[in-house]
């Protein structure tokens, strides 16, 4: 079923006020899931309860900027619905970071590797032949894919795979999910648009209904306060030349991880598809790169695009780059208003695990399509088994890469950066091959 005219990216009309608005809530209960992140790595540095709320206030004001920033069409930004969130690809960098100098440091570092994202992204336009079909099907795939692992965990309500699972968290994730689905396949018109939303509504009534969310979790959210702006940094930025290594191979990371997100918007923004918009991708991730940039100075953690909201934007069918721009005023309007935040952060587990299982259903079968219309021969195989499989062992087997050094681990520390990196390497590898190959059979 074609989509309504005012989803689709690049044409004239625009979506309601109305649907931008409810568009960009859901979005912005995605947009949350990560912001764990920042409150994990002050935790860990024994900064203050004040000190948490600033960093968790400053991520989410550069996470709404900067999702304006990639909702515009210019040398800044790649003019399509792309959300950002608290990079994960940094958070081993970070906690380096501020093992070594707080706050102060980790802002300092961040400063740099935003600067690093940045003229990293005025390169990639030259780099077009590292994403044939073949490495772009399966970043999108992979894309997907890694969401399974925090995707079943949160449905099931459990942080490990030791962990006991509860009969009520798996109700009120089945509850959520499966209004998700029903209102995405029988639904019609806005309802259907709607969906995300509907079920986490939907999915907190049947949490606090089932225990799962607790009147404490109410007590949290009614005791916070109405409005505060976050105060900026105390101390003055540090640097340390050891930790440069680990923050530019997190923005490489960090920038791979955005470079598949992004060809997954410019699909699901065009039924014409055929190839990535080098361009545009250039310009979103000088937009990622600012987007850092400016997390750093305010004294937050280095943020990255969201795999998860562009799952949602494909299964709703809401692609209009103005819902970028609600969604990102948004964030930045909530991180002035800690009762909205308070219901950011009490969102039931499986409410979240059902949200990111709709998603990647469809994450995954973009990723399968474009693999589809690949040409298959040896190399090609290779090429897709080799990075699916050893990108899937660092979800299967992640004890495999326990002893990897600390600078490479953010290489490691997702199937999608792993299967990126191969895929590009082994593609290039056979390309060098077969051109040393013609020119050993031209000398015979």
């Amino acid at each position: 079923m074609a989509r309504p005219s005012y989803l689709i990216y690049g044409r004239d009309d625009s979506p309601s006020f109305l649907i931008c608005l409810l568009s960009g809530i859901q979005h912005t209960f995605v947009m949350s899931s990560t912001l764990i992140l920042p409150v994990v790595v002050v935790g860990e540095v024994g900064g203050s309860q004040l000190e948490v709320q600033r960093v968790v206030s400053m991520t989410m004001i550069a996470i709404g900027i900067t999702t304006m920033l990639q909702s515009l069409r210019g040398r800044i930004g790649m003019g399509h619905l792309c959300p950002y969130l608290a990079g994960v690809p940094y958070f081993a960098a970070s906690m380096q970071a501020a093992w070594a100098g707080g706050v102060s440091m980790m802002a300092g570092m961040f400063v740099m590797a935003g600067l690093f994202e940045s003229f990293f992204s005025r390169l990639v336009k030259r780099l077009r032949f590292l994403f044939p079909a073949e490495v772009t099907g399966v970043v999108v795939m992979m894309v997907g894919i890694a969401l399974i692992p925090l995707g079943v965990a949160n449905f099931m309500g459990i942080k490990t795979a030791e962990a006991l699972y509860e009969i009520p968290d798996i109700m009120v994730g089945a509850t959520t999910l499966a209004v998700m689905i029903g209102l995405s396949v029988w639904g019609t018109g806005r309802v259907r648009v709607y969906c995300v939303f509907i079920g986490l509504v939907i999915g907190y009534l049947v949490a606090y209904t089932a225990d799962v969310m607790t009147i404490y979790d109410i007590n949290k959210v009614a005791a916070a306060r109405s409005f505060k702006l976050p105060g900026l940094l105390e101390n003055a930025w540090q640097f340390d030349p050891n930790l440069v290594f680990p923050f530019i191979i997190a923005a490489l990371c960090t920038s791979l991880k955005a470079i598949g997100d992004m060809i997954t918007c410019q699909k699901i923004s065009d039924d014409q598809w055929k190839q990535p918009d080098m361009t545009g991708i250039s310009n979103g991730l000088l937009a990622g790169g600012i987007g850092t940039t400016l997390a750093g100075i305010l004294g937050g953690v280095g943020i990255s695009t969201s795999s998860s909201n562009i799952g949602v934007s494909a299964a709703t069918g809401t692609t209009s780059r103005k819902i970028g721009l609600f969604a990102g005023g948004l964030f930045v309007l909530f991180a002035c208003l800690p009762k909205i935040t308070a219901v950011f952060s009490v969102m039931p587990k499986p409410v979240m695990g059902a949200v990111l299982i709709f998603v990647t259903c469809y994450m995954i079968t973009a990723g399968i399509q474009i693999l589809l219309t690949v040409e298959m021969d040896t190399q090609k195989i290779f090429v897709i088994g080799a990075a699916i499989i050893f990108g899937l062992s660092a979800d299967i087997l992640p004890d495999l890469y326990n002893y990897i050094p600390a600078w490479l681990k953010p290489m490691f520390s997702s199937s999608l950066t792993l299967s990126t990196v191969i895929a590009i390497t082994l593609t290039q590898i056979f390309r060098v091959g077969d051109y040393l190959k013609s020119k050993l059979s031209a000398k015979h």
